[in-house]
C-alpha cells in the first residue's frame, strides 16, 4: 500500500479535514530588529575561546541575541552560518509548525498538545514523529505505487512555513528523529527521502533567529504564550545542556540536541535582572562512540563564561 493521507489513519487529526496547499503568508522579522554589535561579539569570541581551552570540545559555533531597549536585539555569532546536524533542535521548528496547523484547523495552538508536549518537554522521538505526520498530514509507507513527490512536498510543511517567514535560511527541517513512530530506523519512503534530500540541518544563526521569531509573537502571542510554557524547564535539568551556567532565578526556555557527536541548545532566558537573551549553540559536545545516556550539561560552562563576559562589557560601559 501507497502512502495514506493521516486523516485517514492517525487518532489525533480526527475530524480536522487537510488543507492541500495550505497558503503560508509571506511575512518576516523586520530587518531593523536584529543589529550586530561589537561588544556582544567580543564577549562571544571571548568566552568560547576561554570554554574550548579547557574543554576536548574543538568545534562550536554560536550565535547571541541579546535584548535591547526600542525592541532592538544586539548579535554577537562565531560560526553562525556553519550547517550541522541539529539533533532534536529540530523538535522546535516542528513545533511552531504544529501550533500553525491548529490555527489554520481553527482550533488553539495547543490542539496536538498530547504530542507536542512530551516532544518539547521530554525530547520524545515517538510523539516527534506523531506531530510530524499530523501536521503533514501523511503517514510513512512502502515506496511502490506512491508518489513520492506528492508525498514529500507535504513533509515540507514545516519548510513552506518557515520560508515564508523568512526563517528557512537553507536549514532543513523534514526527517523525524529516530526511533520514533515509524521504526527503529528510516524505511520505506521515509527513507527514501533522507537518501534524496539528506538529513536535517540548522545552523546557530537560524537558530537564534527561529527562537527570536518564537517569542516575539511572529507566529501569534497565543502560539509564543502555549510554546514558551512548554519550553519552560528547570535550569538543571538532563534536557538542558546550559542550564547550568545562568543563575539562579532565570526564566529558562530552551531546547536540546544530542545525538551522534552533536550537542546543542537553542535557549530564550530571561535573567533576574531582567535582561533577555538567546543563545543557540552547536558543538561536537557529545561521544558518538559513547553511550546513549551522556552527561547532558557540558555546555553550562560556557553559558557561565558568557554570562561573564556580557557582564564586564556591560560594567565597562555603564
Amino acid at each position: 500500500m501507497g502512502w495514506r493521507p493521516l486523516i485517514w489513519t492517525l487518532p489525533i487529526a480526527t475530524g480536522c479535514a487537510w488543507v492541500l496547499a495550505t497558503p503560508f503568508a509571506a511575512v518576516g522579522i523586520p530587518a531593523t530588529l536584529v543589529h550586530d554589535d561589537s561588544r556582544v561579539q567580543q564577549a562571544v569570541e571571548l568566552s568560547r575561546e576561554r570554554f574550548l581551552a579547557a574543554q576536548k570540545i574543538d568545534r562550536l559555533d554560536v550565535t547571541v541575541l541579546l535584548a535591547a531597549p526600542e525592541g532592538r536585539w544586539l548579535r554577537g555569532s562565531v560560526g553562525g552560518e556553519r550547517p550541522w546536524y541539529p539533533a532534536s533542535c529540530v523538535k522546535l521548528g516542528f513545533a511552531i509548525a504544529a501550533t500553525h496547523w491548529c490555527e489554520a484547523h481553527s482550533k488553539g495552538p495547543d490542539c496536538l498538545d498530547a504530542s507536542v508536549r512530551p516532544m518539547l518537554q521530554d525530547s520524545d522521538n515517538v510523539a516527534t514523529g506523531m506531530v510530524v505526520d499530523a501536521i503533514t498530514g501523511v503517514t510513512n509507507g512502502p515506496v511502490k505505487s506512491a508518489d513520492f513527490a506528492a508525498w514529500f512536498e507535504r513533509r515540507l510543511y514545516s519548510e513552506n512555513l518557515l520560508q515564508s517567514h523568512g526563517l528557512l535560511g537553507g536549514q532543513r527541517l523534514v526527517t523525524k528523529t529516530y526511533p520514533t513512530n515509524s521504526g527503529e530506523m528510516p524505511e520505506d519512503l521515509e527513507a527514501l527521502a533522507l537518501q534524496r534530500h539528506g538529513r536535517n540541518s540548522m545552523t546557530a544563526d537560524g537558530s537564534a533567529l527561529l527562537m527570536l521569531a518564537l517569542v516575539t509573537g511572529e507566529f501569534g502571542a497565543d502560539a509564543a504564550d502555549y510554546l514558551r510554557s512548554r519550553l519552560r524547564r528547570p535550569r538543571i535539568s538532563p534536557n538542558s545542556a546550559m542550564g547550568g551556567g545562568f543563575p539562579e532565578g532565570t526564566v529558562f526556555e530552551s531546547k536540546i540536541g544530542s545525538a551522534y557527536d552533536t550537542l546543542a541548545e537553542i535557549v530564550h532566558a530571561e535573567l533576574p535582572d531582567g535582561r533577555r537573551i538567546i543563545i543557540a549553540v552547536y558543538s561536537n559536545g557529545r561521544d558518538p562512540e559513547g553511550p546513549d545516556e551522556q552527561d547532558s550539561t557540558a555546555l553550562a560552562g560556557f553559558a557561565a563564561l558568557l554570562l561573564e563576559e556580557l557582564g564586564k562589557s556591560r560594567a565597562a560601559h555603564d
